[in-house]
């Protein structure tokens, strides 16, 4: 039992330090934010950081890796009660737009990591977790679609992987651009993000359903 209460502290102290570092990655960016910073809006000793994290970058991709680790529990729960693989990719990209809105550190956090260039490298061990679990949410992406084809819910005639990247890439940019210039796309069309993501999942429906309706 002391043993718990000891790994609960550290852990709540671990998330304080994480909750503050986002708060700035997301203010600031990544490479203008300092492990001073951090430490003074977590109201910690600079020193305190390093006892949890070895470095900026080690705290930063730890950070992404909670985010996306949440983005994916709420996907595997979307999911559960899906009857198709049609079903599943339709309640990824709802489940996206949904955390955008719902946990909206934890997408811009997400949205910073996803426009930097890639450089995987494998020997920094927190690098790695986050880019193997965008990787598990792009698998699971692509076995729905193929779990889709072979269900007969989603065209046969599509071409698995190509589709799942166009899907990824759709909905990311999508959420980004209805994110950053919602103002104005509401001045030039008077359409609210609701009502734009409403229409994507309409027309991405049609696009993937076995059942063309035009």
């Amino acid at each position: 039992m002391k043993y718990n209460k000891i790994d609960n502290k550290k852990e709540k102290k671990k998330n304080l330090i994480m909750d503050a570092a986002e708060k700035l990655f997301i203010q600031k960016g990544y490479q203008n934010t300092t492990m001073t910073e951090i430490a003074k809006k977590s109201k910690l000793a600079k020193g305190t950081l390093y006892l949890y994290f070895s470095s900026k970058k080690d705290l930063y991709f730890t950070s992404v890796e909670r985010a996306l680790r949440t983005l994916k529990e709420l996907i595997d729960e979307g999911i559960n009660n899906c009857k198709n693989g049609f079903e599943k990719v339709v309640s990824m990209g709802k489940t996206y737009v949904n955390f955008s809105i719902n946990y909206e550190n934890y997408y811009r956090l997400i949205l910073d990591y996803e426009t930097q260039e890639t450089k995987f490298d494998e020997s920094d061990p927190n690098v790695k977790k986050a880019y193997e679990k965008s990787e598990e949410i792009f698998n699971l992406l692509v076995s729905s679609v193929t779990e889709g084809k072979n269900d007969g819910s989603i065209d046969k005639n599509l071409d698995t992987t190509k589709i799942s990247i166009v899907l990824w890439a759709e909905i990311t940019g999508l959420v980004q651009q209805v994110s950053l210039r919602r103002d104005l796309y509401k001045k030039w069309t008077a359409l609210n993000p609701g009502q734009i993501f409403d229409y994507y999942i309409e027309v991405t429906q049609r696009m993937l359903s076995a059942q063309k309706s035009y």
